[in-house]
């Protein structure tokens, strides 16, 4: 049976960086843009020499490849079609790798021991020994500042335990730890704290901002070739970066939902915003929505509407603790527009783009260049402004 081979050394090395730098499997194709770089200097030639070994295969046993790949992977390399192009055999040895790398991504097997024997951070800090407790815990002094992805140390950057985590593996608990960090910054003269931490984890804080820059998105990224593609779909993720006081949405996130369906030719695409648990509107909270039908044989889209979805405060924290399509129902459904006929792309993208005027992250989706070239900046500088 086709199969492709690897070198433990080097999965070893990649599943170690990839800690570090909080980068899941399923989002380690995003790195081969190069970012970040300690993962990307280890994940590029281990992709490479992928790519040489398929090269060498069949069509059929490309095709063997493919199906071996676990199912969440494989729905985003089918079809399997002739002729095998380089490109193609690379998106192939992306997700290879990152079958392998899921295999042994963050056994619980390693997190068990209140203080391991084998911890890069003690590694790193030999100093912070003694700020243990019999539990395992660290002692937050002064100079241990808490965020709500982790902690800084002098020049370094610590992890929470992997306990501390969404479903024990995925992104920290922010709603949790943003909270205790708040709390600990108000009330740190009367009480003291401790928390745990993932010894196997620790960076450089200067590269923070690129950890953060990867936890913000979550999924595939817009691409308008692929716009009338069927297999092309699932839920993107957006969170908003540099928040502040000026905004005038206070926002969170935003989520991005492409489906199709069997019985017809048609594409679907809803968006919400998710607006801040902090900041609601007389008890209520409202965020905007779209929903589209995208025609893929005639290349249009055919249907696009727009609404309010209105949710009680009591309940929102539930709907940020979800994704769509498996979300709470909003208590109220207000609708604001409707559009039937043919849209095309550019008409339709000034709407969407409209609607959520002062969301930029709709321009971060479907607009990376412009957002990164003129509204990243701007919000970096504003942000070190009123936070001087």
């Amino acid at each position: 049976m086709a199969k492709l081979l690897f070198d433990d050394r080097e999965l070893r090395e990649l599943r170690r960086q990839c800690l570090h730098y909080n980068v899941f499997p399923l989002f380690l194709s995003h790195c081969m843009g190069g970012d970040p770089p300690a993962v990307y200097a280890v994940l590029k030639p281990i992709v490479d020499e992928c790519v040489t070994q398929l090269a060498e295969m069949s069509f059929e046993e490309v095709r063997l490849i493919v199906d071996s790949v676990s199912a969440g992977y494989r729905q985003l390399l089918l079809p399997v079609e002739r002729p095998l192009t380089r490109e193609y055999l690379r998106r192939v040895a992306e997700y290879c790798v990152a079958v392998e790398l899921q295999a042994g991504y963050s056994p619980v097997s390693e997190v068990i021991s209140p203080l391991p024997n084998d911890s890069e951070v003690l590694t790193a800090c030999p100093e912070l020994r003694s700020r243990f407790d019999d539990d395992g815990l660290l002692a937050l002094t002064d100079d241990l500042l808490l965020f709500d992805g982790g902690i800084r140390y002098r020049k370094h950057f610590l992890h929470y335990h992997q306990f501390l985590r969404r479903g024990f593996s995925s992104n920290p608990n922010f709603d949790f730890l943003g909270t205790l960090a708040r709390f600990r910054h108000e009330t740190q003269d009367s009480n003291s704290f401790r928390i745990a931490i993932d010894h196997r984890r620790i960076i450089n804080f200067d590269d923070y901002r690129h950890e953060m820059e990867l936890d913000t998105w979550f999924g595939p990224k817009f691409d308008p070739n692929k716009l009338d593609d069927p297999n092309f779909v699932g839920l993107t993720v957006v969170a908003r970066t540099y928040s502040n006081s000026l905004d005038s949405y206070p926002l969170e996130k935003t989520e991005f939902l492409w489906k199709t369906n069997e019985v017809e030719s048609i594409k679907t695409l809803e968006i919400e915003e998710l607006s801040a648990a902090s900041n609601p509107h007389e008890h209520w909270h409202i965020n905007r929505y779209v929903h589209a039908k995208r025609d893929m044989p005639n290349k249009t889209f055919r249907h696009f509407d727009g609404a309010a979805k209105v949710y009680a405060e009591d309940s929102y924290r539930t709907r940020m603790s979800q994704h769509m399509p498996n979300n709470i129902r909003p208590a109220h459904y207000v609708k604001l527009f409707r559009i039937d006929g043919a849209i095309d792309l550019e008409d339709w993208l000034s709407l969407v783009s409209m609607f959520y005027k002062g969301n930029e992250m709709v321009i971060e989706y479907f607009d990376p260049e412009l957002f990164n070239n003129e509204i990243r900046p701007f919000r970096e500088r504003m942000y070190a402004a009123l936070n001087k």
